[in-house]
């Protein structure tokens, strides 16, 4: 009980110890992520001005139960086989 409890003072020690270092880090290097202001980098993903002629771009989502039923049965089928095979190859190399 007592090597745990001077594990346990001596990891809570580093940690302090750590903490401190990275607070003195970072007031002496005056960064601090928290401050950072991304407004005035809006202005350069301002895309409404470039593409004022364009108009956007959809996508057909025309699917058919059916054919999603098969696509689904189709991946299933793939899966069972890699599966298959996969144990297989453990049944291999456990013999």
């Amino acid at each position: 009980m007592k090597k745990f409890l001077k594990f346990v003072v001596g990891a809570a020690g580093a940690a302090a110890a750590g903490f401190g270092a990275y607070c003195a880090y970072k007031k002496l290097t005056g960064k601090d992520e928290a401050d950072d202001d991304f407004d005035d980098d809006i202005d350069d993903f301002d895309l409404d001005e470039e593409n004022e002629d364009e108009s956007p771009e959809y996508v057909s989502l025309n699917i058919k139960p059916e054919d999603a039923a098969d696509e689904v049965k189709d991946a299933l089928d793939d899966a069972k086989d890699a599966v298959e095979d996969a144990a297989e190859d453990i049944k291999d190399a456990f013999n």
